[in-house]
C-alpha cells in the first residue's frame, strides 16, 4: 500500500510540480515556488542508497566522491557547490535542491540539469543522499 501511495505522489509531482519546477531558474537566494515543493520519496536507507548510485553516475564527475565540489571535472569558475556545508547560496529545501538538480543552475555555471537522464524518483533519492552528507533539511 505504501509504495502504491509512494508511486502516486511521484506521478502527480511529474505532472504537476515539474511543469511548475521546470520552468523556474535558479536564483540566488532561493526559490520560493520551488521550496514550496516536499519530498514525497522518504529518506530510508534504500533511497539513500539507490541516490548515492545516480549521484555516482550524475553528479560525482564535478561535485566529487564525498560532494565537496572537488570532482576531477569540476570547473574552477565558478566550482562546483561544496554539498556538505551549510552555505546554499540556490535555496536550501528539498524542493530547491530537486529544481536544481532536475534544471541546472543557469548563468555563468556549468551545472546543467539532469531531467532528461534521471528518474523523478532519483531526483529525489539524490536529494536523500545529499541530506545524508550535509545540512539536513530546516523544519
Amino acid at each position: 500500500m505504501r509504495v502504491i501511495l509512494s508511486s502516486l505522489i511521484v506521478a502527480w509531482l511529474a505532472v504537476v510540480a515539474m511543469p511548475v519546477m521546470t520552468a523556474a531558474q535558479a536564483t540566488k537566494g532561493g526559490n520560493p515556488k520551488a521550496a514550496a515543493v516536499k519530498n514525497p520519496v522518504p529518506s530510508t536507507p534504500a533511497s539513500v542508497t539507490k541516490g548515492r548510485q545516480v549521484y555516482g553516475r550524475a553528479c560525482r564527475h564535478c561535485h566529487g566522491l564525498r560532494g565537496k565540489g572537488d570532482g576531477p571535472l569540476a570547473p574552477k569558475n565558478p566550482s562546483p557547490a561544496d554539498l556538505t556545508d551549510a552555505m546554499w547560496i540556490y535555496g536550501s529545501t528539498d524542493g530547491e535542491i530537486f529544481s536544481i538538480i532536475s534544471n541546472g543552475v543557469g548563468g555563468n555555471s556549468e551545472m546543467k540539469g539532469v531531467r532528461s537522464e534521471v528518474s523523478v524518483t532519483d531526483m529525489w533519492n539524490v536529494v536523500n543522499f545529499i541530506r545524508s552528507i550535509g545540512p539536513q533539511a530546516k523544519k
